[in-house]
């Protein structure tokens, strides 16, 4: 019957269809195959399902054992967003079994996840890209500014879409926070189209702070820097590299933020970019957090609101994990409890899920095709998939038969979960 059907009313049937079907659809025959496959039906059903918003959550957290060789338990749950954090009806499976140690989340695009998981060699870290919907992960290969290369340096990543090329980018700036004034930073930018890493001439005049987030939005990467180096007083400026232009700029902070607190993290909510300020330990006030407004517009800077650590249940607040659209956040606390708390009132809400303080991230979760026709790269697990007909039926196999966990612990959550919204972009 489909081979009577116009293949454009068909695309536009197919692309209506969820990543899990379609999956299973590539199976039908021939033409099916090309048509899902190709790149322009990947774009037209990502612009479908990024419209309609899945409604899901991507909640990641770990746990450690406490023996040797003291093995880091990391989960990944898709969640309902009116139910957080109670009922998950999807455990993902893990990218990296074979890896101890948990993979830094350096953003996500189009259901696109930037992982950076490991080494190469001395110090210089690994990076993957991965997308749960389609079950694939790329290697992205070494950098070409090394420890070996360079010397001792902190570097920064930051991942994105660039529109003008349909690519996506993972750029990495590597700083020495010992001869800043004798050394330039240097910029690299690996692209997914090019599959390789090319130097990027730049005239970088700012540090950018060590372990530093990133933030994506509006074509370009974002981090917070400083002109001082290594040290307090991280925040002087927000740098920002536009992906298409591949060009540097730069944007005021709030005087207030700058050469005073010890942690500034850039993230974004709302469509708006964000500024969470920091003391690690102090009685000033666990964080402040400030919003720009009108993006580009300094004076378009807001303080939102304070969480202070004056009264004995705010104390010890290690993360700021997500906003939610009730003006409710998710924070973390620094021996593992993962609580709402509302500014308003000032109440804290315990979502009963413990784990490692550093470990909670939690996005919207976005289904996408994107990476389809990547061949599957596991090179720590010693194993390279094909992308033929047995990788098909594999998929095929495991996306019928998905499992929905609950485990105890969420389950106690149930009675007492917020369901609330969540917005990131």
């Amino acid at each position: 019957m489909s081979d009577h059907l116009p293949q454009e009313l068909l695309a536009e049937i197919l692309s209506r269809l969820p990543v899990k079907s379609l999956l299973k659809c590539r199976c039908v025959s021939k033409t099916w195959y090309s048509l899902i496959t190709d790149p322009s039906f990947i774009a037209q059903h990502l612009k479908k399902t990024a419209a309609r918003n899945s409604g899901l959550l991507f909640f990641r957290y770990s746990t450690r054992e406490f023996v040797w060789p003291f093995k880091e338990n990391v989960r990944y749950l898709l969640y309902p967003d009116e139910s957080f954090p109670a009922n998950p009806v999807e455990e993902l499976d893990s990218p990296f079994k074979g890896i101890k140690r948990l993979a830094n989340i350096v953003g996500s695009c189009n259901g696109v996840f930037c992982l950076s998981y490991d080494v190469y060699g001395k110090y210089t870290e690994r990076a993957a890209l991965w997308n749960p919907s389609v079950r694939k992960i790329v290697n992205i290969p070494c950098p070409i500014f090394t420890f070996t290369s360079y010397g001792r340096y902190i570097p920064s990543l930051g991942f994105g879409f660039d529109s003008t090329t349909d690519d996506y980018k993972l750029v990495r700036i590597v700083c020495s926070h010992f001869n800043f004034g004798e050394i330039r930073p240097f910029v690299e930018i690996y692209s997914l189209r090019s599959r390789g890493w090319r130097k990027v001439d730049n005239n970088l005049q700012y540090v950018i702070t060590a372990r530093s987030t990133s933030a994506f939005l509006n074509g370009a990467c974002h981090w917070v820097a400083t002109k001082r180096g290594y040290g307090h007083g991280v925040c002087d400026a927000i740098v920002s590299l536009s992906l298409g232009e591949e060009v540097f700029g730069e944007m005021e902070v709030p005087k207030c933020l700058v050469k005073k607190y010890q942690v500034v993290d850039v993230a974004v909510f709302d469509g708006s970019l964000l500024l969470v300020a920091s003391f690690k330990f102090s009685g000033e006030g666990c964080f402040t957090v400030w919003m720009m407004k009108e993006y580009g517009v300094p004076g378009s800077w807001t303080k939102l609101f304070d969480i202070p650590d004056s009264e004995s249940h705010l104390k010890w607040m290690r993360k700021l994990v997500a906003f939610r659209q009730s003006g409710k956040v998710l924070l973390a606390k620094l021996f593992g409890q993962l609580v709402f708390y509302d500014p308003k009132t000032e109440e804290i809400f315990d979502t009963k899920i413990r784990g490692n303080a550093h470990s909670f991230y939690l996005d919207t979760f976005v289904e996408s095709l994107v990476l389809l026709n990547e061949a599957n790269e596991f090179t720590e697990l010693g194993a390279s998939e094909d992308n033929g007909t047995s990788e098909i039926l594999e998929e095929v196999a495991s996306s019928s038969n998905s499992q929905i966990i609950i485990d105890e612990a969420n389950g106690e959550s149930k009675e007492e979960a917020q369901g609330e919204s969540i917005s990131t972009q």
